[in-house]
């Protein structure tokens, strides 16, 4: 843990006529918008390195988490934006709720393959490029070209809290039709940001051959992703980057995303989705796995035949339902309270009408830290 230097003593601000104790300046920066925060580390010199402070960044972080939003990133006029709004705000609604979208987000590169978020900060492919990226700033990094004369890639975005460093783990696989046998993961690297080793691609072993299936999830240093034992997607596993956790007796990962892992109540959970309202959670925990089977009332009166996937619940313990794509004016959210029976549609204007490879996320936290 980072201890903060005792200095409680009044600091003057550069050309200022007033004073302000350097803790009242962190709690006033600290209950503001990440994005304006961002704008004012051109006050001054102090502001700025209180910005920057791991310090600050760690306060910011744990009253973030404490407010959690949704994440829509959505490609628009070839670029990519992002939109978040606070969970609470959502399904607080009534039953059917537009929140008009101002586009002054800043675009970033377009990305065609997004990573979950993790600490504020969005990992995601544009084209033969792996690209670091921060809404709340506006940043971008381009990382060095990965080692690889290879086109197909797994890609997942982790955090090591011990370390503090943000971390991307990139596998290849050789570009063979299905036909030709069985294909894993063979070229395992890993990229450290923000550490104290060089900004390069490190190679890694991994003694596991596996096939990655789904998007990753970052609980507590570890990274975890849906796999099969091989290309033929038979023997569903979770790995917890680098150990096999077994799925229960005949509970499979379905191709096409029909399964996918989500956040459930800080868990990891396996989603298998349906398309009648129906579907199962299979939730771990300390290595036991859970069941839950979820039947959302009047499903086909709020969405009709669209397709729609599990997100994970938030933290009143919602399940939340997004489309696969948009084809509308708007971007449609679905929440479902199964203790009290409640389904709720809303409707975030803006984002549906020319956008398309639109993704959500739940559980985002904004986060001023610079790249």
């Amino acid at each position: 843990m980072v201890k903060k230097k005792e200095n409680n003593q009044q600091i003057r601000e550069d050309d200022s006529s007033f004073y302000l104790p350097q803790d009242l300046i962190e709690e006033i920066l600290a209950n503001l918008p990440s994005k304006s925060v961002a704008k004012l580390i051109v006050v001054s010199k102090l502001w700025s390195s209180i910005i920057r402070s791991k310090y600050f960044i760690d306060l910011y972080l744990k009253r973030s988490v404490t407010r959690p939003c949704f994440l829509f990133t959505f490609r628009r006029d070839n670029r990519r934006f992002f939109h978040s709004i606070y969970q609470e705000a959502a399904p607080s609604c009534s039953s059917t709720s537009s929140f008009p979208l101002s586009l002054d987000t800043r675009p970033l590169l377009l990305g065609y393959n997004v990573c979950t978020p993790v600490r504020g900060l969005i990992c995601s492919q544009d084209l033969d490029k792996l690209v670091i990226s921060n809404p709340s700033t506006g940043q971008f990094l381009v990382l060095p070209k990965l080692k690889t004369k290879r086109r197909r890639i797994s890609r997942f975005f982790g955090y090591d809290p011990i370390e503090d460093e943000y971390k991307v783990l990139c596998m290849t696989v050789l570009q063979l039709s299905f036909s030709y046998g069985l294909v894993v993961s063979e070229e395992h690297q890993v990229f450290t940001l923000g550490g104290a080793k060089a900004a390069t691609w490190r190679t890694i072993t991994c003694k596991l051959p596996h096939f990655p299936a789904t998007k990753g999830l970052c609980f507590n240093g570890v990274v975890y992703y849906g796999a099969w034992f091989n290309s033929d997607r038979k023997g569903s596993l979770i790995v917890a980057f680098s150990l096999l956790v077994k799925l229960p007796d005949g509970v499979e990962i379905y191709k096409s995303r029909d399964s996918d892992l989500v956040n459930y109540q800080r868990k990891v959970a396996l989603a298998n989705h349906s398309y009648k309202g129906k579907f199962e959670l299979w939730v771990l925990d300390k290595q036991e796995w859970s069941k839950i089977s979820v039947v959302v009332p009047s499903w086909n009166d709020l969405v009709g035949r669209s397709l729609f996937y599990c997100r994970g619940a938030i933290s009143s313990g919602e399940f939340i339902f997004t489309p696969s794509f948009s084809d509308g004016s708007f971007f449609i959210i679905i929440s479902y309270d199964s203790k009290e029976e409640i389904v709720r549609r809303v409707e975030i204007e803006g984002i549906g009408d020319g956008s398309n490879y639109v993704t959500s996320f739940l559980d985002y936290v904004e986060c001023p830290i610079f790249l």
